[in-house]
């Protein structure tokens, strides 16, 4: 059941949506693209949020829009683990840092993060952390990209393998001019069942 206050922050859709969750996978499902099935999830208060959201949702099973809760994860990360699915998103930390708690118990790890911020020099910042076999890769990408970056960001990742945390692996930076404002520290992230 939701609370009227959850049910207001969340958008009277979204919290229809989940009084009744047989509708919403009805609504909301799409045909998983060549890899494993995902969901996407993406602070969408933001431009870089939208455009993630996308560039993901086409091949996305299902994908869903965070605004100033964080904690509007919990569900789809429920829903997510219980199905076996990967989780993807572009959202503040603390909204990843409760995907992480929800699926940890589940076998899940981090496969690939991402933090994105503006520097004081006016440039945009990406630290990501990865596979040290397609990192760099990743990171020329996001380097060329500029201010589509979310856009880039999300149809890579929508493709990355995802067979190994990213705890002990390669860790590289990057920087561009920075995007139109507002600019807001963000974090990208792809979760996967790694353990069982």
């Amino acid at each position: 059941m939701v609370s009227r206050r959850a049910f207001l922050r969340g958008g009277g859709l979204a919290g229809l949506a989940s009084l009744v969750p047989v509708v919403r996978a009805q609504v909301h499902a799409r045909a998983g693209g060549a890899g494993q099935p995902f969901e996407a999830v993406c602070d969408t208060r933001h431009a870089q949020g939208d455009a993630f959201l996308g560039a993901v949702s086409a091949r996305a099973f299902r994908s869903h829009g965070v605004g100033a809760d964080p904690g509007a994860v919990l569900g789809v990360v429920a829903d997510a683990t219980a199905a076996g699915r990967l989780l993807l998103g572009l959202t503040t930390p603390s909204a990843l840092m409760i995907a992480r708690q929800v699926a940890a118990p589940h076998g899940y790890g981090l496969v690939f993060h991402g933090e994105h911020d503006v520097l004081g020099d006016g440039r945009f910042q990406h630290r990501l952390h990865g596979d040290e076999a397609w990192l760099k890769d990743v990171a020329d990408l996001l380097q060329h990209a500029t201010h589509a970056w979310p856009t880039a960001l999300g149809r890579t990742l929508a493709g990355l393998p995802a067979d190994r945390e990213c705890g002990a692996m390669h860790s590289i930076g990057c920087a561009t001019a920075a995007p139109p404002p507002p600019s807001v520290r963000l974090a990208s992230w792809l979760l996967a069942p790694l353990r069982a």
